[in-house]
C-alpha cells in the first residue's frame, strides 16, 4: 500500500518519474491502476453509502407506507392485463400532487403527479393540458423528464397485474422484510458499477495519449505512442482521484471535460526538460 501511495504521489508532480515510465512494462502499469482504481471505488462506494443508505432505509421503514396511503387512493384498482389498462373509476383519474410534492411540481409547471385516461390515445396537447408528471393510457405509460423530455413505454410486454393500495403496501413490506439483502446488494452493485466506469477511461485513454505525444514531437523528444499511453496511465489517475474526491464532498454536476483538464495539466507539468539524456525510451 505505501508503495501505491508513493507512486501516486510521484504522478501528480514528478518530471524525472514520468520520463522513466515511458519504458515500464505495460502489465505492471495496468496492475497499478487497478489497485488505484479499486481504493478509489471502496472510497466512492463507501461515501454513497454514508449519504444514501441510511436516508433509503429511513424511507423504506417510515416514509413509504405513508406515501402509498396518501397517494395512492384506496378505492382505485388498476388491472393490466394484455397490455391493456382498465380502472374501476370514472376517467380520466387525476392524482394530484400534495405539500412538498406539489411544490416540486409547480417548479415544473405541472401540478398533478399522474392521470389515467384509457378511453383516448397519447397526444401532447393533452398530456400537457393534464400538468402531470405520468400519464397511463390504455396500452402505454408516458413521463415527463425535469428537462421536459417526455417518454412512452409500451405495456404490452408487462405481466397480467392487479395494482391497488393494498398490493403496494404488501410490496412494501415484503421490500421492508428484506432490506438487509438489498442494501448488501445495492452496495455491491454500486462498487462494481463505480469500478467500471474507472476501467472505461482506458478507452479514452488512446486518444488522450496524443497529447503528451504530440508535446514530445513539438519538443523533438523521442517518444512512442506506446510510451505516451504508460505516461497517460499514470497522469490520468490523479484526476480521477481529484473528481472522486470532490464527488465525495457533494459535487457531481463537473463538466464532462474536467478529467480531461486535469490530465492536460499534470501532463504539462511533468513534461519538463530534465538535465539527463535520452529522456524516453522509444517502445
Amino acid at each position: 500500500m505505501k508503495t501505491i501511495f508513493e507512486t501516486f504521489k510521484k504522478s501528480i508532480y514528478n518530471p524525472v518519474f514520468y520520463h522513466t515510465v515511458a519504458s515500464e512494462p505495460l502489465g505492471s502499469i495496468f496492475r497499478y491502476y487497478s489497485k488505484v482504481t479499486l481504493i478509489l471505488s471502496a472510497l466512492m462506494t463507501a461515501g454513497l453509502g454514508i449519504l444514501l443508505v441510511p436516508a433509503g432505509v429511513s424511507f423504506l421503514k417510515e416514509r413509504a407506507p405513508e406515501m402509498v396511503r396518501s397517494y395512492y387512493p384506496a378505492e382505485l384498482v388498476v388491472t393490466i392485463e394484455k397490455g391493456e389498462v382498465a380502472i374501476n373509476m370514472p376517467e380520466p383519474y387525476i392524482i394530484s400532487g400534495k405539500g412538498d410534492t406539489l411544490v416540486a411540481l409547480k417548479k415544473q409547471g405541472l401540478e398533478n403527479i399522474f392521470v389515467i385516461d384509457t378511453k383516448r390515445n397519447f397526444e401532447k396537447v393533452k398530456f400537457d393540458e393534464y400538468k402531470t408528471f405520468a400519464l397511463l393510457t390504455k396500452t402505454e405509460i408516458v413521463t415527463r423528464s425535469d428537462s421536459g423530455q417526455i417518454t412512452i413505454q409500451e405495456l404490452r410486454r408487462m405481466p397480467a397485474t392487479t395494482i391497488s393500495q393494498e398490493f403496494l403496501l404488501s410490496w412494501v413490506e415484503k421490500v421492508r422484510g428484506k432490506l438487509g439483502y438489498i442494501v448488501f446488494g445495492g452496495v455491491i452493485a454500486a462498487f462494481v458499477a463505480i469500478t467500471l466506469g474507472y476501467m472505461v477511461y482506458l478507452v479514452p485513454l488512446l486518444l488522450f495519449a496524443l497529447i503528451p505525444f504530440f508535446i514530445a514531437w513539438l519538443k523533438k523528444t523521442p517518444l512512442s505512442y506506446g510510451g505516451a499511453y504508460r505516461m497517460s496511465l499514470y497522469a490520468i489517475l490523479p484526476a480521477l482521484a481529484l473528481k472522486t474526491l470532490l464527488n465525495l464532498f457533494g459535487v457531481f454536476f463537473l463538466p464532462a471535460y474536467f478529467t480531461l483538464l486535469v490530465f492536460m495539466l499534470i501532463i504539462a507539468l511533468n513534461m519538463k526538460e530534465v538535465e539527463q539524456q535520452n529522456l524516453f525510451e522509444n517502445k
